[in-house]
């Protein structure tokens, strides 16, 4: 625990605002809450209490360290909700997680004077007023998961409808507005990049500070109970992507590995299997060709055995913004990698080079075939990866405690 986390300060009361599911995580944002929740809860320096809204299902609503999980109340808003939603100035986005339970439960939170108030994504804002955080005086901190603008705008441009990539400009406009009158009036805001904390410098001033988030892997390497190898090897030769096609940036990058690079490690005769996982693969894929296969949505014990396992993870994407979570989850396993330079951002610390250039499939092809045929090169680099991410997990240890103190106080970074 570090200093200002040890002091013989009575509990920092945090009330946490939310979106999504750190219980079973499905997406990024999960992925991030639970690791963000889970550090909080562990604090004896924080008394953490909250709320999370989570997409509509028919098992009850889930907790977590402390915080209470809402279902949303519908999968299939009206016309008439998602009007009152934009005029009630809130991003569309968002109204996936408005759930009238939760909005009772933050307004009953807020009533009770916390001292600190945590807002963990901009989607959170789906069921407290902004204008209730800003104007209010309990400091919030804002954790900001990317530059939002930036990811509508790019997702404006994978778009096929003109109607449909013109709201996105729009609401990319609505979204730099709504962040940047946030990230002024924020006690501190917390970015999972240090990218997007260079880009909202201007912004945040001191204010502002990068934490790249620490995730814990329920599996480790070294556990041969948790990963077991086939006798046949399929594991080590898999070549992995991980991401729904439902998403743009990883739609594009799905097609250019199914159309640009598979074939050229056909060619090669690579020892080599490209595996897709994530939910639509399958069906946006369609038939798998000799050196392709589509697991479609995995659990999570078996997405550990498979990172764990693996040749590398792929991550051959340039679109969207933030930082990439399944590099995140990837580099906590320790796999080996290969990605463009917008995958690595963030990741400075790890030491990895960009080794994917879209223009050139024959070049990654090549290092695909090299290190099917060098399992000790395989070996290295993961252990490199090991390395490195554990030396992140020792600095970054209870430096967000530290920040939510430091929030409260009111000192500058």
């Amino acid at each position: 625990m570090t200093p200002l986390s040890a002091s013989d300060r009575p509990p920092l009361r945090v009330f946490y605002i939310g979106a999504g599911d750190p219980v079973a995580p499905r997406s990024g944002m999960d992925v991030v809450a639970r690791a963000h929740i889970g550090e909080l809860a562990a604090s004896s320096a924080i008394a953490l209490t909250g709320v999370f809204a989570t997409l509509p299902a028919d098992t009850p609503p889930p907790a977590f360290g402390g915080v209470a999980g809402y279902r949303a109340d519908t999968k299939t808003p009206s016309k008439i909700r998602k009007l009152a939603h934009l005029l009630s100035g809130k991003l569309l986005m968002s109204i996936g997680f408005v759930s009238t339970p939760a909005r009772q439960a933050i307004r009953a939170g807020l009533a009770a004077r916390p001292d600190l108030i945590v807002v963990d994504h901009i989607q959170a804002l789906a069921n407290v007023s902004m204008w209730r955080l800003v104007l209010g005086r309990t400091p919030f901190v804002f954790i900001a998961h990317n530059v939002t603008p930036d990811t509508l705008v790019d997702g404006a441009r994978l778009r096929t409808s003109r109607l449909s990539a013109l709201f996105l400009r729009i609401e990319a406009v609505q979204a730099w507005l709504i962040e940047a009158l946030l990230l002024r009036r924020a006690a501190r805001t917390v970015f999972i990049s240090d990218s997007d904390a260079r880009q909202y410098r201007g912004l945040t001033g001191a204010k502002g500070v990068a934490l790249c988030p620490v995730i814990e892997r329920r599996a480790r390497a070294s556990d041969p109970k948790a990963i077991a190898p086939p006798s046949d090897g399929v594991d080590q030769r898999r070549v992995l992507f991980i991401g729904s096609p439902g998403f743009p940036p990883n739609r594009a990058a799905i097609d250019w590995i199914t159309h640009a690079l598979a074939p050229v490690l056909l060619a090669l005769d690579a020892p080599a299997i490209v595996t897709f996982i994530g939910k639509g693969t399958r069906e946006h894929i369609g038939s798998a060709t000799a050196n392709v296969e589509t697991l479609g949505f995995v659990a999570d014990d078996e997405m550990e055995r498979l990172l764990g396992t693996c040749l590398c993870m792929l991550s051959p994407v340039v679109h969207g913004s933030g930082l990439k979570i399944k590099m995140l989850e990837a580099f906590a396993a320790g796999a080996p990698v290969m990605a463009t330079p917008l995958s690595l951002q963030g990741f400075d610390f790890m030491g990895v080079e960009a080794l994917l250039d879209l223009d050139r499939p024959e070049a990654a092809a090549r290092h695909i075939l090299a290190l099917a045929q060098d399992p000790v090169a395989v070996e290295t680099a993961r252990t490199q990866v090991r390395d490195r991410w554990a030396a992140h997990s020792r600095q970054r240890e209870g430096a967000l405690v530290d920040t939510l103190i430091e929030a409260r106080l009111g000192r500058a970074g």
